[in-house]
């Protein structure tokens, strides 16, 4: 079955939803029936960048909960971030 361009992008931007929110591996995608793997084009790019796109997309296609759930990723990530770089001054 071939995907349309937009079915395409909703299932890059879920795979990197996945993947972000620890819900899926690389491997777990790889194992999937669909004919390709398909993953947001740029792998270089960082965390806070590949969850500011996903959060734009998922409100395009109002998602929301998913749009919250990275949000408190990102705090959460900020915050050790922020835990870990006080450590390290001392």
């Amino acid at each position: 079955m071939k995907l349309s361009d937009d079915e395409l992008v909703d299932l890059a931007m879920n795979n990197a939803y996945a993947m972000l929110v620890g819900n899926k591996s690389i491997d777990d995608l790889l194992d999937e029936e669909h004919e390709e793997m398909v993953l947001v084009p740029d792998p270089e790019i960082t965390d806070e960048e590949l969850s500011e796109d996903l959060i734009e997309y998922f409100i395009t296609t109002e998602e929301y909960e998913k749009c919250a759930k990275i949000k408190d990723l990102m705090q959460f990530r900020n915050m050790i971030d922020n835990i870990l770089n006080t450590k390290n001054v001392k």
